[in-house]
């Protein structure tokens, strides 16, 4: 369906706004967790706010541009590149990007979209290693709570939420709001990992515990990561289930709902069924991994984990890294919709 027609207008951060135009998230509030500084607004989202988490973030973005050839999931492309058509009499394109990070995914699509405005919101104000274009800024805020006081309905073309569910405790809310803001014929895209393994053959590997056969620190840190993140967010469990809780929404909601899973290595190793994207996209993870103990060290204190538990396994999983004794791979689990 085509969106609803209007006059057509070179849209700034107002004009996308809801009526809080004095937005009291402009600068954030931090707060320690376990001697670490994290973000003030979310008790659910608990990564590290420092320089080595925003260059990490950078280095996540490259993984997933690598692997994915692009922007977004290849499926998607044409819904994407359609929603973002300029269209004489309609209104200026625009894009939202929620749990923006460093603001790295939201600058490249500035760049490859000169003609649609993007706007990237975060817990902590972004501090991006590039300069964005003059079509790109940032805005603060909860995902879990702000939205619809902080935009409009049917303020977007495009909405990407990526590796940012973990802060968001009411996900009915959030797919309301979702659905709200995009315009008729919006695509919505969101991607989560799954806090498990897969061996070459796309079979589940067992957890197994240090000293058996097949133990893997890689698998021990995502144990201990849904350890803490359980007892923070009840929804946790339907990560693994987006693409039925964003189709549960009604078939008067959207056009499309589909799924896309994208599996990368874990550590350094070759397979057959890993193509020479998803290899480069597999070595860009093993960076993000090896810096990921650091980012996640608050996190991991928050589980059954002591301080020289979580250096052992980011010594462990370092190691890994780069002589894997186990191959497996992480499922990304991306879902994508086209509002009617």
């Amino acid at each position: 369906m085509q969106p609803s027609k209007m006059e057509a207008q070179s849209l700034d951060a107002k004009d996308l706004r809801g009526t809080d135009d004095n937005n009291p998230r402009s600068t954030a509030v931090l707060r320690e967790l376990h001697g670490l500084p994290i973000n003030g607004l979310s008790d659910s989202y608990l990564f590290t706010v420092d320089e080595k988490e925003f260059s990490r973030l950078d280095v996540h973005h490259s993984m997933f541009t690598a692997a994915l050839d692009g922007l977004f999931p290849p499926p998607a492309t044409d819904a994407i590149h359609n929603a973002l058509r300029v269209r004489e009499g309609y209104a200026q394109p625009t894009v939202l990007d929620i749990g923006t990070g460093s603001g790295a995914w939201c600058i490249d699509m500035a760049r490859a979209f000169p003609d649609a405005t993007v706007v990237g919101m975060d817990l902590v104000p972004v501090k991006s290693s590039s300069l964005p274009p003059a079509n790109c800024r940032f805005d603060v805020g909860n995902a879990d709570t702000d939205l619809e006081n902080m935009y409009q309905a049917e303020s977007f073309n495009f909405i990407h939420a990526r590796s940012m569910l973990q802060g968001v405790k009411d996900f009915p809310s959030f797919f309301r709001n979702i659905r709200k803001m995009l315009r008729p014929g919006g695509v919505f895209v969101t991607m989560e990992g799954k806090l498990t393994t897969w061996d070459e053959n796309g079979q589940s590997i067992e957890y197994k515990e240090e000293g058996q056969p097949g133990f893997s620190w890689f698998r021990k840190t995502l144990y201990h990561m849904r350890e803490a993140l359980v007892t923070r967010n009840p929804n946790m469990e339907l990560f693994y289930r987006l693409t039925d809780c964003v189709r549960d929404m009604g078939d008067d909601v959207w056009e499309k709902v589909e799924g896309f899973d994208l599996d990368l290595p874990v550590g350094n190793f070759d397979s057959p069924t890993v193509s020479p994207s998803e290899r480069l996209g597999g070595k860009l993870f093993a960076e993000s991994l090896s810096r990921l103990p650091d980012s996640i060290r608050p996190m991991l204190l928050s589980s059954s984990l002591t301080p020289e538990g979580v250096d052992r396994l980011a010594t462990g999983l370092r190691a890994e890294l780069k002589e894997p004794k186990v191959k497996q791979f992480s499922r990304f689990m991306y879902t994508w919709a086209v509002k009617k």
